[in-house]
């Protein structure tokens, strides 16, 4: 394999790291942040340097007469005991695919992002998770293993949940940041059980290995599918976890545009798409996600007809998408759902960061033509007057999820002794007089 293909890979995987990390010692070292005009420089040079990496391993690859997919073993990344986590990575359409979006979107936000967020007190803050995020999608993009995109996927998550609580003077993004790190933690439960139970069966958990997983008990495939699938409804808010999607609009909108717009929101379905003969050899895992999939997109579309929120309804419409891409993964049409994924990361980008405009935009537009629900209301009126009062509380999802983990946070609490621990705080707050 050429030396420059490998060199590109590290580049494009590298450089956003180490903007983060050269952020963060700054940030350290010094009494205050730099300035914004050398934040901005430094964070898109090392973004701009990441998207050159991916696209010269794209030209290499086209120019040369390396074999797609094509395996970049660096070596042992962990070894305890008989465990060993490969470093390896993998070269092939899908991977240039995300690859690309991921650091061209990124990018693109990078720049809107300078203006947006002009004189923002979290300016220096917001392009240091810029760079874990981008570091995070490019490890997602080129994993050669399972080990490595639960990497790159857990930097992802740890930069979601960071954005969304982004102005965390305010209660309400905290909270929200707080529930959506919660359902991540929930959901990659699966990931890890799939993972190190490949690993045991298999013996690698290496995805040019995962077709060895036919020769395993039909229930133990369905077992590890539906655990990664788990893991994926989680990062791509399909139901039962979609509540915590309406609640990172908190965040800034140029990371609304890119998380719950182009990269993060697909990256379930990219590891879906990565597990491919896995899923291939579960068809009952299969069925359930073509279930979940189509519920998700009418559950989201009801939504996204009644919400009065513009960045609000551009999320139920994303979620109203994703799922269909998820169904096209469990049927099997994989190229369809990866030229899917990227049209509609594309289009969501754009959407949201237009979004600050979309009220100038929509008075332009004038009111004379019908409403686009008409044609719903005149054909099944007790339907949608049955419909649209319960999609205007998103069918009161929050409360029931709520309403099913408080015995178990009870429990929590008592085991922990954490209400002791509360009430002897709020004693000593009120002083001894109460």
């Amino acid at each position: 394999m050429s030396d420059l293909l490998v060199v590109g890979l590290c580049i494009a995987i590298a450089s956003p790291l180490a903007l983060a990390l050269i952020l963060g010692v700054i940030a350290l070292a010094g009494s205050a942040w730099p300035k914004e005009r050398q934040v901005y420089a430094l964070c898109s040079g090392g973004l701009l340097a990441s998207l050159l990496g991916s696209a010269t391993v794209l030209a290499v690859s086209l120019g040369s007469a390396t074999t797609l997919p094509a395996e970049v073993d660096l070596g042992h990344w962990v070894r305890i005991g008989n465990y060993e986590i490969d470093a390896v990575l993998l070269l092939d359409p899908v991977a240039l695919t995300f690859s690309l979006l991921g650091g061209s979107l990124t990018l693109l936000v990078a720049r809107f992002s300078q203006t947006y967020l002009h004189k923002e007190a979290g300016f220096a803050r917001f392009y240091l998770l810029l760079g874990v995020f981008a570091t995070g999608t490019q490890l997602v993009a080129y994993a050669g293993s399972l080990d490595v995109l639960f990497a790159g996927w857990e930097a992802i998550g740890i930069s979601s949940a960071l954005f969304i609580g982004f102005f965390h003077e305010r209660d309400e993004p905290v909270r929200s940041a707080v529930r959506a790190y919660a359902t991540y933690r929930v959901c990659d439960t699966g990931f890890l059980i799939a993972v190190v139970g490949i690993h045991e069966l298999v013996g690698s958990t290496k995805l040019a290995d995962l077709a060895q997983v036919e020769a395993l008990p039909s229930p133990v495939v369905t077992l590890l599918a539906l655990m990664l699938m788990v893991a994926a409804f989680g990062k791509s808010a399909q139901l039962p976890f979609s509540s915590w999607l309406p609640r990172a609009m908190e965040g800034p909108t140029p990371s609304s545009a890119l998380f719950y717009g182009a990269v993060s929101i697909h990256a379930g379905l990219f590891l879906l798409l990565r597990a491919e003969p896995l899923l291939q050899a579960a068809p009952v895992a299969r069925v359930v996600g073509v279930v979940i999939g189509v519920s998700t997109s009418l559950y989201a579309a009801a939504i996204a007809r009644t919400h009065t929120d513009a960045k609000g309804t551009l999320a139920h419409a994303t979620l109203a998408q994703t799922g269909l891409i998820l169904a096209e993964i469990c049927l099997g049409f994989t190229t369809l759902a990866l030229v899917h994924l990227a049209s509609h990361a594309v289009l969501r980008a754009w959407q949201y960061l237009r979004a600050p405009n979309l009220l100038h935009d929509a008075h332009g537009f004038g009111h004379g033509g019908s409403h686009p629900v008409d044609w719903l209301d005149r054909i099944f009126p007790a339907f949608t007057a049955w419909l649209y009062p319960r999609a205007l509380h998103r069918f009161r999802l929050d409360d029931r999820i709520d309403a099913a983990v408080a015995p178990v946070l009870w429990v929590a609490r008592k085991l922990s002794g954490a209400d002791d621990l509360f009430r002897a705080w709020t004693s000593r707050r009120r002083g001894p007089s109460g």
